[in-house]
């Protein structure tokens, strides 16, 4: 009967399969070192492209911080010189308004042509003689005070109804009226207050 020794056979075979298990193994471990090498490149890439977004976004906001810092300093500088042009625009309206206020009142004042050669206030060339002149004239919103001195009564009340027939002040009220001494002539001392009606007012009833 013959025999066989198997031994060495199957001894070959166990290490062949280890060596198998083995090559298996390694080239296993090799693929995911290298799957994981990959995978920090992509992700080491991705971070890199992160941060220099990061960087960019961060230079921007900088940049942007400025131009809002710039555009509120226009601003602030506009908002100034609107203030300014609108202080500028309000005290030449009351400019005009004071200039208009007291042109009117110069037109009111009575005048005559004295023709009278035994009158010492005569005018031997025939010009309007001023019969009322104005010592003191003040203005506050539209409330106004004159000061002055006249001929007479009667040239005193004419100037009053010029006031209120004109249509651009009421509440026209004599405080006081007194006799003064001016060059050997007697005169009359007055003091008349009004109130002022708008501009807007008056050229609207116009």
């Amino acid at each position: 009967m013959i025999q066989i020794n198997l031994l060495p056979y199957r001894a070959a075979r166990k290490k062949e399969n280890i060596r198998k298990q083995i090559s298996i193994f390694f080239f296993s471990f090799l693929l995911v070192v290298i799957i994981l090498l990959f995978y920090n490149m992509s992700l080491q890439k991705r971070i890199d492209v992160l941060n220099t977004t990061i960087t960019n976004n961060k230079t921007m906001l900088v940049k942007f911080e400025k131009q809002a810092k710039e555009v509120d300093r226009i601003k602030n500088a506009f908002n100034k010189l609107e203030k300014k042009t609108e202080i500028i625009k309000n005290l030449e309206t009351k400019r005009k308004a004071a200039a208009y206020l007291l042109d009117n009142m110069t037109k009111m004042v009575a005048e005559r042509t004295s023709i009278s050669e035994s009158d010492s206030l005569s005018d031997k060339d025939g010009k309007p003689v001023k019969r009322l002149w104005f010592t003191n004239f003040r203005a506050k919103g539209n409330n106004i005070g004159i000061n002055g001195i006249a001929m007479d009564n009667k040239t005193v009340a004419d100037f009053m109804t010029r006031l209120e027939v004109s249509k651009l002040y009421k509440n026209v009220n004599l405080k006081t009226l007194k006799q003064q001494k001016i060059s050997n002539l007697n005169l009359k001392s007055f003091e008349i207050t009004c109130n002022k009606i708008s501009l807007k007012k008056s050229k609207s009833k116009k």
